[in-house]
């Protein structure tokens, strides 16, 4: 008895011996793992950007750091003579710090500059005074500055989200001082009697500014990065006087 084949049998072409196709179970398995897979790179490359994106912002951070205690400590480093300004070059306030610079130069007057740090909203910022040929220029540039955004356009942002900023003065004798009334009474009690003399060149060689700030602390708490707890930084500058 002959047998019917299978194009005999159906008018459609058989199949070829040993080949089958994906079943339906089949392929949600494999859509289901590829989703997951999707899903976990792209939950790496997404960490991965984030870090980046953080230790980017905390370079640009600790570049801004750079940037505010290097120009403090040039600021410290010109700090004006109490003798020769016949008051006290620093001055401490509620999240602000003030400074007298000397800025003389060989062969020319006596000129002064008034700097602040203070903190402006969440930013620290150094505001700047026009150069002071003058004490009395000196005493309104100083009024100008304790008020908030003195400085007009010779301020300039340094670090931002910061929530505080402090200052002391180490005056000697008698160590670190926060208060204007105790400074102002420890740089100038030494120096009342000689105070005339004091104003010329040759008071430094006489040993009346016997009584000075060694230096000065400035303190802020700023944070470096999204979501971090703020962190306390301190800079300490010797002035030379």
């Amino acid at each position: 008895m002959k047998r019917a084949t299978c194009s005999e049998r159906r008018p459609r072409p058989c199949p070829r011996a040993g080949t089958r196709g994906f079943t339906l179970l089949e392929m949600l398995v494999a859509i289901t793992l590829l989703a997951v897979i999707a899903v976990i790179a792209w939950r790496g490359l997404d960490a991965m950007t984030r870090s980046r994106e953080r230790l980017t912002d905390h370079d640009q951070r600790l570049n801004t750091l750079k940037l505010l205690y290097g120009q403090f400590q040039s600021d410290c480093e010109h700090l004006s003579s109490p003798v020769l300004l016949q008051r006290s070059p620093v001055e401490i306030g509620t999240g602000q710090l003030l400074m007298v610079r000397d800025r003389r130069d060989e062969g020319r007057p006596t000129e002064w500059q008034v700097v602040a740090y203070r903190l402006d909203g969440d930013t620290v910022v150094r505001a700047a005074s026009p150069p002071a040929d003058s004490r009395g220029a000196v005493q309104a540039a100083l009024q100008a500055l304790r008020q908030p955004g003195g400085g007009g356009n010779l301020m300039r942002p340094l670090v931002g989200d910061a929530d505080g900023l402090t200052a002391r003065a180490w005056v000697e004798p008698g160590g670190w001082q926060s208060e204007n009334g105790r400074i102002a009474a420890a740089l100038l009690s030494g120096n009342a009697s000689a105070s005339a003399a004091a104003a010329s060149a040759a008071g430094a060689s006489l040993g009346v500014a016997a009584t000075a700030v060694r230096a000065i602390e400035l303190s802020l708490s700023a944070r470096m990065g999204d979501g971090d707890a703020p962190r306390y930084f301190q800079k300490i500058c010797m002035t030379g006087l």
